[in-house]
């Protein structure tokens, strides 16, 4: 006789216990991110199709579209330029469906309506599983395939990846609905709706939908004509690839029908928000200008084409399984299992689910290997999504009890991680990211194929493509900082030279810091040489060899060699610190500092508050090896120095930028504004200064001017225009 706990463990509740633990934990990683989060791109552009059709019924974006925009923030929008305007560019089968959810219930119906047509898939699925196993497999391999994987965060997101599965899910489960044929009559609604004469061409309409919103979903589409084909029911083949197309014709119909285009992903396509100006108003013609251009705000016409790059798919096959932030370990651990089910089966219906799961990966990692991970800025791999029920309901028979156990054991390390992430960083980074910040997924391959994902922190130093990666390094401009204490802050560094040394200009506010440099070969700590109050000083890092080398969108075809790297910075006693890092790849610090100069005089003394800054003409000449630039990773700028004579008053130093690169030999005239910071007696030096290295006074004897200020406060009867420093020969 069984006991209690026998009771139990073999009935179907603990799967129930499992899914409502993965949904509690969802829901509080989504709490926690909830108050930072906002819409933008694909969600956004489906939102605003939505709210567009319940609005006025139309897909063009007119003047009421840009209002609704501007009061959402100004969210960045994905549109379309066709012959008939200006039109949302995104496929039209989700707003069109979802629009009467959103009138009803505002932004929110559009959950309530994932939650719906999901829930009605799931209920054909277990229909069809019904007839390869008994009830309670069926509950259970149902609950792990939703439940244990990265399909329910897609529910509370506002755009069109629940469709594609509960298309899938149906139209599969009608599809094959007579290459499962039920062994008795069928009972109850569903499983006679499967029973049904038309129930394949149904399910294979659904799939030509499926097509609609995104083409590469045809292997999908093409499991049930496959299975057809397998056991050469050439009629039933011919009949389920004929009603594929007419879905996918019904859905061209309706796209030219609201946008006058055709395709969506085909029409010249441009990313707006507030800062560029929206298509419509009285900037309309200055927008509509940015289509079809490279700005930084557009994006390229998508023009799909097979694409060969050995290398790229290479790293994309491993990123495909073990990637941060689409590896099937961590995101779909059931699709591993169900997939060598279907490869240990003697079976035509699961062979063709595995060709149709197989095809649409390949066409991501082969045909198109620059963008098969879905879009980092999602969960998961969302481009793998339609074809995760492939190996489902294909299966002739469902996993065991004792493996589905396994995927959970899986999802959970998996969830956990996610869970600690978002709470250690979730503060820093609000985006969907932030659960691969720590962890299990800090350990797992970085992917960096998509050039224009909002949110991105890139930067071209030296000549190389740098990318922070995490929130722990604070990026500026042309350095990024570290704070002692933080996590290590992981950079992706891609260089299109061959070598791996690698100079690093380190300035520290401790006069006692330790540089720690990790990759995946090794970790180095580099102890900073003391300057006074601080340290610093290059720092020459022998890189461990890149293991991905294939070309990037910047890099003009050449192969350039990625490597990911972390940085952090140790104090003695666990103190507080900070340092800024520029990264000069294989240049050098110059040694060369000589200039010329027309000799000025500054004025003696500044009235404050300032009516005007009082401003220093300079003609400076470049006698040195080296270019100046102020827009570089080591800047060379004008600057102020404000030396207090009252002990008790601090230094101030303040920059002005170049207005242009001064090569050898040329000449530059610029004007430096005197601010002083407060009244007092000062004095001020006039110099340039190659930043965190020296101020070339400092190097060849003397500033560019130099003098003794008094800053008084004015009078009230005084009135005065700006002073001038006049030109004096040396």
């Amino acid at each position: 006789m069984r006991g209690p706990f026998q009771r139990f463990a073999s009935s179907t509740l603990p799967f129930w216990l499992l899914a409502a633990a993965a949904l509690a934990l969802f829901a509080a990683i989504r709490a926690h991110r909830l108050p930072l989060a906002e819409l933008r791109g694909d969600e956004a552009t489906y939102v605003a199709m939505a709210a567009s059709l319940a609005r006025d019924g139309d897909l063009a974006f007119a003047a009421p579209d840009r209002r609704w925009a501007e009061a959402r923030g100004g969210v960045a929008l994905i549109l379309e330029r066709t012959a008939r305007g200006v039109h949302y560019s995104k496929p039209v089968l989700y707003p069109l469906l979802a629009a009467p959810f959103l009138a009803i219930a505002g932004e929110a119906g559009l959950i309530a309506f994932n939650l719906l047509v999901l829930g009605l898939a799931l209920l054909l699925a277990r229909a069809l599983l019904v007839r390869v196993a008994a009830g309670a497999r069926v509950t259970e391999a149902l609950l792990t395939f939703a439940c244990a994987s990265a399909l329910v965060p897609y529910l509370v997101w506002r755009m069109a990846e629940t469709l594609q599965v509960a298309l899938a899910l149906a139209g599969l489960s009608l599809a094959l609905a007579a290459e499962r044929g039920a062994s008795g009559p069928a009972q109850g609604a569903v499983a006679r709706l499967l029973a049904a004469r038309h129930a394949p061409l149904a399910g294979a309409l659904l799939l030509g939908l499926l097509i609609g919103l995104r083409e590469p979903h045809a292997a999908v589409a093409a499991v049930p004509v496959l299975a057809a084909l397998g056991g050469r029911r050439w009629r039933r083949a011919a009949a389920a690839a004929a009603a594929v197309a007419a879905g996918y014709l019904l859905v061209l119909a309706l796209t030219w029908a609201t946008t006058g285009a055709l395709n969506p992903y085909k029409a010249e396509r441009a990313t707006f928000n507030a800062a560029t100006g929206y298509p419509a108003g009285e900037d309309a013609a200055r927008a509509l200008a940015r289509f079809g251009t490279d700005e930084a705000w557009a994006t390229s016409m998508l023009d799909v084409r097979p694409v060969w790059q050995g290398e790229r798919t290479a790293y994309a096959v491993l990123y495909f399984f073990v990637g941060r932030h689409s590896g099937l370990i961590a995101y779909f651990p059931a699709a591993l299992l169900l997939g060598a089910l279907a490869l240990g089966a003697r079976d035509r219906v699961a062979w063709a689910g595995l060709a149709g799961f197989a095809g649409l990966a390949a066409f991501y990692l082969v045909w198109w290997p620059a963008n098969y991970f879905g879009g980092e800025t999602f969960v998961g791999n969302r481009y793998l999504l339609a074809a995760y029920p492939c190996l489902l309901l294909a299966l002739p028979r469902l996993p065991s009890r004792r493996a589905l156990a396994a995927v959970w054991g899986v999802a959970a390390i998996a969830g956990a991680s996610a869970l600690a992430s978002v709470v250690r960083a979730g503060e820093l980074d609000p985006t969907s990211q932030s659960h691969a910040h720590a962890g299990l997924f800090r350990l797992l391959p970085y992917e960096s194929s998509a050039s224009n994902i909002d949110g991105r922190r890139d930067r071209y130093w030296s000549g190389d493509f740098v990318r922070f990666v995490d929130p722990y390094a604070r990026a500026d401009e042309w350095s990024f900082e570290l704070a002692a204490g933080d996590p290590a802050a992981e950079i992706e560094l891609a260089t299109v030279w061959e070598g791996d040394p690698t100079t690093w200009l380190v300035t520290c506010d401790a006069p006692r810091a330790t540089l720690v440099v990790s990759d995946w070969r090794r970790t180095r700590r580099f102890p900073l040489t003391a300057h006074g109050a601080g340290s610093g000083g290059p720092v020459e890092v022998d890189l461990a060899p890149a293991w991905r080398v294939h070309p990037f969108w910047w890099s003009d075809g050449r192969p350039a060699r990625a490597r990911l790297v972390r940085f952090a910075l140790e104090v003695p006693g666990g103190g507080f610190a900070s340092a800024r890092l520029r990264y000069l790849g294989r240049r050098r610090l110059p040694t060369g500092f000589a200039r010329e100069v027309e000799a000025v005089t500054l004025p003696e003394e500044i009235p404050v508050p300032l009516e005007a800054a009082p401003r220093v003409r300079l003609r400076v000449r470049n006698g040195g090896d080296w270019t100046w630039r102020s827009d570089d990773a080591l800047p060379v700028q004008a600057g102020v120095r404000w030396l207090p004579f009252d002990a008790s008053a601090r230094p101030v130093e303040m920059r002005v930028p170049l207005p242009r690169p001064v090569a050898p030999g040329e000449q530059l005239e610029l004007e430096v504004p005197l601010t002083p910071p407060a009244a007092g007696t000062y004095r001020v030096l006039v110099d340039l200064v190659l930043e965190d290295v020296a101020w070339f006074g400092d190097r060849v004897g003397e500033p560019l001017a130099e003098g003794r200020i008094e800053v008084r406060l004015r009078t009230t009867s005084e009135s005065a225009g700006p002073a001038t420093a006049s030109e004096a020969p040396r």
